[in-house]
């Protein structure tokens, strides 16, 4: 699972759906999620949807109305993108029909893990399948994976950043980029044959688990921060502080998260770090809701860069 909750939402009317869209959001925001809904208003668009593997593989929910307009029922839409999708969650609504015919209608066309509400109680069932879907992978170990996950992407983000920001200086510029990337390798090199010696002079395992890779995320959004200083970027300087929160608040957690083990029989709920220390259910959720929020900064400033 991904920080972003997807979600195929078939209503031939989406402008009324505002409000709930926006309750959605902010309760799964604050379990640090983000509700992403694709709207669709007819079985064409649905079709043009489904057909693409990639979309099936990310959508996490279906929610389907039951009347769909033109005498099109919500029940043949979901039996059609039951043919493509068979195992997703679906939620079957409608402001009209009781949910108990909604149930009817989907037994009688074999429509299976279909969920019916009335309209009203929409808000809430999505919430319940959300989180019974979340409560499956919020263990701490697949937490690690979805934390690690959306921080490939900001890391992603950050590359876009400095690629773009190259192009935008001029040749003098452009040297003194890739002059200052090289020192930064340069000045590793020296530092791991340092660890190296040191290894060799006193050879230990710790010492060896200590050794890092060149130019690493750190150091790019070291260099990504400098970059921000020159004065061709100074409209963007303000960014500087999304960086520095996130190397304070992000980045060295996502290390810890990656050298975690298990925590011992008689504590479900947390992890223990390889120092001995534990990571609850509850730092996970902050930890997420804030690589949310930087998620949205980096991606504002790629597009302030690329603009």
């Amino acid at each position: 699972m991904r920080l972003d909750f997807n979600v195929l939402w078939v209503d031939d009317q989406p402008s009324y759906l505002d409000a709930q869209i926006v309750a959605i959001k902010v309760r799964m925001a604050e379990e640090g999620f983000s509700f992403n809904p694709t709207q669709c208003t007819n079985i064409g668009e649905v079709e043009a949807l489904i057909a693409g593997d990639v979309f099936q593989d990310e959508i996490d929910l279906i929610m389907v109305d039951w009347d769909l307009g033109n005498e099109v029922k919500g029940q043949d839409v979901i039996e059609r993108i039951r043919q493509v999708v068979r195992y997703k969650d679906v939620i079957f609504y409608s402001s009209l029909t009781p949910a108990a015919d909604l149930r009817q209608l989907a037994f009688n066309q074999k429509l299976e893990g279909v969920y019916c509400a009335s309209k009203g109680e929409l808000v809430e069932e999505v919430l319940g399948v959300f989180e019974a879907l979340v409560k499956k992978v919020l263990d701490l170990d697949h937490t690690r994976g979805i934390v690690m996950g959306a921080t490939s992407d900001i890391d992603h983000l950050v590359n876009t950043c400095l690629a773009t920001a190259h192009s935008k200086l001029d040749d003098a510029g452009k040297d003194k980029f890739i002059g200052e990337a090289l020192q930064r390798i340069a000045d590793k090199v020296k530092n791991i044959s340092k660890q190296g010696d040191k290894i060799k002079n006193a050879p230990n395992v710790d010492a060896l688990f200590k050794a890092h890779m060149l130019f690493t995320s750190d150091d790019r959004l070291r260099m990504l921060a400098a970059i921000l200083e020159m004065d061709a970027f100074v409209p963007h300087a303000s960014a500087r502080e999304t960086i520095e929160t996130y190397r304070a608040g992000v980045v060295q957690k996502r290390n810890t998260l990656g050298h975690m083990v298990l925590a011992p029989e008689g504590k479900p709920q947390a992890v223990e770090t390889t120092e001995g220390n534990f990571v609850s259910l509850d730092e996970m959720r902050n930890l997420r809701k804030l690589i949310l929020s930087l998620r949205v900064d980096f991606r504002a400033l790629a597009d302030a860069l690329t603009a």
